[in-house]
Parts: C-alpha cells; structure tokens; sequence
C-alpha cells in the first residue's frame, strides 16, 4: 500500500508541467556535473614509457609572434629551450621583427647548440598565417605550436606530452595543463582580475579531463600550447581551409582567431582522437590580462564557443559519433549555461513547482547552486588558500559573466582579436617592406655575385666559432635571413633554380648538403654550379656521349630515396622487382673487377633521406652518392663504375 502511494505521488509530481520545467533544468545541469565529478578522479594520463620512440628531439615548436621585443617572449624562448625540442622556429612579422627575434635568441643560440633555431616572417600579423610559414619547413614527427606567452616550467614537458602519440597510434592533437601566473604583489584589484583569470583555466581542466575521460572528448586543444603530428597539419587540404576559414555559411569571414578550434574539429572530422594530458609535467604557465583586457579575452572567447560549437553541431556533425557525451557536457551546455539566467530560472520554476516548493528546498537549492560551484575550484584553492579572499567576488564575477557572454552571442561575427593592436602591426610592417623595397631598388647593381655554392649576397658561408663569433659582433646583420638556422650559418637570401627544383630558405634543408657547396674549378662564381660538366668549351667529341651535361634528372634524384640497395662486397644492385630509372649515361668498363656474388655477404640497407652527400670521384664528373653505406671508393653508379 505504501509502495503504491510512493509511485502514485511520483507520477503526479512529474506529470505536472511546472514541476517538469524545474526538474529538466536541474537534471541538465547537474548531470554533467555528477558525472564528470567521478570520471575526473578515474581519469588516467598517458604514462611515459622506459624506451620511449618519440622524444623531444622528435619535435619542432613553432612559436608565433607579433611583439618579439616583450619580455614575456624572452621568458618563453628560454623555458622552451631548455625543454631541447630538435627545432625552434619563430615566425614574426616584417623584416624588422626578424633583425629583432636574433638579438632576443642570441644567448640562447650560444648557449643551447644542439636546438636548432629558425626564424621565418610573414606579411600579416595573422596567427594562422604564421603558422602557415612555418609548417612546410618541419621535418619532424611531432609539431608543437605555443603561444609567445607561455612559459614552460618543467623541461620534460615534451616527453610526457609526447607519451600519448606513443600509447596510441590513432591519438592526432594532445593538449596540455594550463595555470595562470600568480601575482599577489600587484595589489587587491589586480589581483583580482588575475585570480579571475587562474579560476578559468583550473575550470577548464577539470572539464576537459573530465570529458576526456568519459569518451576522450574535448571542447577545444587549446593553442597556448598543443601537439599535433605533423603529417596532419601539412596536409593541403587542411591548409586551404584554415588559411580561409568563414563561418555563417560563408558569409563571414575569414577568421583570425579560432585557430586552435578549427584544428581541433579537424581531427574530431578525421577520426583523429584526442588526449588531454593532465600531469605535473605537461604543464604550462601563463599569463592572462589585466583589466580591462581581460574583460575583451573573455568576449572573444564567448565569441569563439559560439562560432565553433555550432559548427560542430550543425555543419560539421562530426562530433555526434566521435564524442557523444562532449556533445552534451561540453558544445550544448556551455553555450546554454549563462549562470545568471540559469540560476534565476531553477529558483523561478521551483517556486512555482506546486509539489516541490518549501522554503527549505529553496534555501536548499540556493546552497545547492552555490556549492557546486566549489569542487572544480578546489584544485587551485588547495594551492592558494590565501586566495580564498577573492571567493565573495568570484561568485559576482561569475554572474557577471553571463553579460558578457549574452553580449558576446549578439556580436558572433565580431573576428576581431581583442587585447593586441594588430592593425598597427601590420601597418608598421608594411611600411618597413616599403623601405626595403625601394632600398633593394637602390642598392640593384651591388651584391650580385655568389660565393661557393651560389649563395647570393656577397656573404660568406661561415660555420662554427667563426659564425657564432661573427653574430656576437653584428646580429643585426648577420642573422637577416628569411629562414635560417644558427647552428651552422645563415641561409641564403637568394632563389636558385637546380635541377631537382627551386631552391629557397623554406627548403633550404631538404637539398642534400654538398649540392648546394659545389664550386667546379675554373668556373665564374656568377655561375652557380648545378651541372657535373666541365666549363671549359673544349670538349672531346665523345663527351656528351659518356657524361650528361644537365646534371641527375629530377625523377631519379628523388627515386633515389625511395630505392632499397643490396651491398655485395663492392658491389651495389637494386632487389629484383625495384623499378630501375633510366641509365645517367652509356655503360662504361669498370677499371676495378667486380667481386663475386658468391664470396660476399649480403646486407639489405635503406637509403635514409639525411644520411648522404654527393661528391665526384676520379675523373667522373658526375655526382655521386657518398652516404653511410656507399664509402667503398669506386663509383656506385652502373654506367660509370670505376
């Protein structure tokens, strides 16, 4: 009878409209909440394995920049490097901005030889377009984009962030642990707008962790500082979309900011998964403005949920088989949850629940709503317990923000990327390309002959102490490349056609090294030496019979790289079912008899891409592949072997 009383006052009070409103809000929000309170604590990261295949030498940070003269970029060049990534490279804007980032980075170019430093311009202050430059160039397995900002405190940071890759070979984009620099000797009002600032990123955290335990969901990887594999982010297609990405239905755009959004949705498209790595040493320190630039950060971030939730809900779909519950936890509830209106409209509803209203659930449910705010705070309250001070005010704040981000849903299609003047960047760039034009106008007649390799500009091509020597006395100068690298000297300025394509400071790296060193004696040094053969216009008459005057053709030199080589004693052939390119040049005698198959030891080898050289031997004036395992003295090549 008691059972049947229990049921029937159960149906009635969910049958009722009024109490239907306030129980479906309330299970909306505090769902979530329940849920990601429990998956948070079983949320395991990535561990970081004994022998580990990726390290941080299998990773190129790219660092964007448009104010390289901020100590706050020192800071973050420095923690960078002392995480020894393989490459750093730096991409500011306008020439200037070059001369500037050399002057910065020159200590640490001294002080850190085996990370590789680059520094490439663009024409725009444009995050996205930055990073465009930078991209083609990375070589290796891991690409790490961070914020100019972003200081790294533990120099492990690469090897626990990588670990995921390695966990997981379907695991595309990783994301990292954010905290906000404290300041508490600025003074009670900006302190407070700095703890503002540390209590959302510790939320965010805990949602992503959360989230991403649940089903490996995330709102967004966040772009102060996250990795990807580099194979994604060069791919074509994705560069087109993310240099021009516009939104409502195209009639918008195209963006600057949301950069890291797109990416992520890339990948959540792809198939790709995501980790969110929550560790001691995946973690990254920043700082967040002060007011009122912090006011305009939060605006352009409500702009971006906005913006890239309904895509992801509407245009891309994605999302819905990928991460079903991030559709939920994440994309529907934190473009719904304006606290303010939220709060006020559980406290509305229940009073006119006809079933559910008491003043003691009231005043439950106002102390309900009030303390569930706390646990995803507590993290940052544990390490700062004096800031429970700002708590009071943390609860304003909160309400306040539902201003801003109902401001922010009117104004969506404001692009506009507050706290950083970015038009007059790139005014000021524009007008120093300007001067360096009409410069390089007068200055045409001067400079034009190349040194040994045909590098332009007058420059010798220095390495070692003498380069670095050299760049102490004169960076400004020294270091003016577009792309270069300072561990071994600067890259030419100039564009030189060769016959395995256009070579510039982008691609400087992927020409074998001796190629581009090659001086033939008796040659001009206005001549770049591309060719094997002999300047000289004496020739006997069987010469363009025996050697080919337009140097190795395209096909093979890149065929080259993709061969697998049989060593037997001295002797080189390809496997049996290799395609074999089209002889270089008539067959010739070989001076040196070729060992017998039978009395020599068969190794299969594969030519690596950055193992070899090219040089000339005897009188073979052909380029010849000298790398690890072709050291034998006689010409490899069948046509000439010698």
């Amino acid at each position: 009878m008691a059972t049947r009383l229990y049921w029937t006052i159960l149906w009635t009070i969910l049958l009722d409209k009024k109490n239907c409103f306030f129980l479906f809000l309330f299970v909306f929000r505090y769902l979530r909440f329940a849920v990601h309170l429990v998956s948070y604590f079983l949320y395991r990261p990535s561990p970081i394995p004994r022998s580990p295949s990726l390290t941080e030498r299998d990773c190129t940070v790219v660092i964007p920049t448009c104010d390289p003269e901020d100590p706050a970029f020192s800071r973050c060049v420095e923690s960078v490097v002392r995480a020894f990534p393989a490459v750093i490279h730096i991409v500011v804007v306008g020439k200037e901005q070059e001369k500037q980032v050399w002057s910065t980075i020159l200590p640490y170019v001294t002080g850190f030889p085996s990370v590789c430093f680059r520094v490439s311009s663009s024409v725009q202050a444009n995050k996205r377009h930055q990073i465009a430059v930078a991209l083609p160039a990375v070589s290796t397995a891991i690409t790490v984009l961070c914020d100019d900002h972003v200081i790294w405190p533990s120099a492990t940071i690469l090897r626990a962030a990588v670990a995921p890759f390695e966990e997981d070979d379907r695991v595309g984009g990783v994301g990292t642990t954010k905290r906000v620099i404290r300041h508490p000797h600025k003074g009670l009002w900006a302190g407070f707008w700095n703890v503002m600032g540390a209590l959302y990123l510790e939320r965010h955290n805990f949602e992503h962790t959360a989230s991403n335990a649940v089903d490996g969901g995330v709102a967004v990887i966040s772009g102060r500082t996250c990795l990807y594999r580099t194979h994604i982010l060069q791919d074509l297609a994705l560069l087109a979309g993310y240099l021009d990405e516009r939104f409502l239905f195209g009639l918008c755009g195209p963006l600057n900011a949301d950069d890291d959004n797109f990416l992520t949705r890339h990948l959540v498209r792809q198939g790709w998964k995501i980790k969110f790595q929550n560790t001691p040493e995946a973690l990254i320190l920043c700082d967040v403005g002060e007011y009122p630039k912090f006011l305009s950060q939060c605006l352009r971030w409500a702009r971006t949920t906005f913006r890239s939730n309904c895509c992801s809900l509407v245009t891309d779909r994605s999302v819905y088989g990928a991460q079903p519950w991030a559709v939920y936890s994440l994309q529907l509830s934190l473009m719904v949850n304006f606290a303010l209106f939220y709060d006020a409209a559980l406290v509305w509803t229940l009073i006119q629940a006809p079933y559910l209203y008491t003043p003691t659930t009231l005043k439950t449910l106002v102390a309900w709503i009030l303390l569930s705010k706390l646990p995803k705070l507590a993290p940052y309250f544990l390490r700062h317990p004096a800031d429970l001070l700002y708590l009071p005010a943390y609860y304003v704040f909160a309400y306040f923000h539902s201003l801003i981000k109902l401001w922010a849903l009117l104004t969506f299609w404001d692009t506009q990327w507050s706290g950083r003047n970015l038009d007059g960047i790139n005014r000021a760039a524009a007008a120093a390309a300007a001067a360096g034009e009409d410069g390089a106008d007068a200055d045409d007649g001067e400079g034009k002959d190349g040194g040994e390799g045909g590098g332009g500009g007058g420059k010798d091509h220095l390495q070692g102490s003498d380069s670095r020597s050299l760049a102490r006395e004169n960076p400004e100068d020294y270091y003016s490349a577009h792309d270069s690298s300072l561990r071994h000297a600067s890259a030419s300025r100039g564009i030189a056609k060769t016959p395995w394509g256009t070579v510039r400071a982008q691609n400087l790296h992927q020409v074998p090294a001796n190629v581009l060193q090659t001086q033939l004696g008796g040659s001009k040094r206005t001549k770049r030496a591309w060719t094997t053969g002999p300047t000289t216009t004496k020739q006997p008459p069987d010469y363009n019979a025996v050697h080919q005057e337009n140097g190795i053709a395209p096909e093979v030199f890149h065929a080259a790289y993709s061969r697998r080589w049989t060593r037997r004693g001295e002797c080189l052939r390809l496997h049996d079912g290799d395609a074999c390119p089209p002889p270089l040049s008539p067959a010739t005698t070989p001076a040196i008899p070729v060992p017998s198959e039978v009395d020599s030891t068969v190794s299969s080898v594969k030519a690596e891409t950055y193992s070899r050289s090219w040089t000339r031997r005897g009188g073979c004036n052909k380029l010849h592949d000298e790398g690890y395992h072709l050291r034998r003295g006689t010409c490899v090549l069948r046509p000439c072997e010698q």
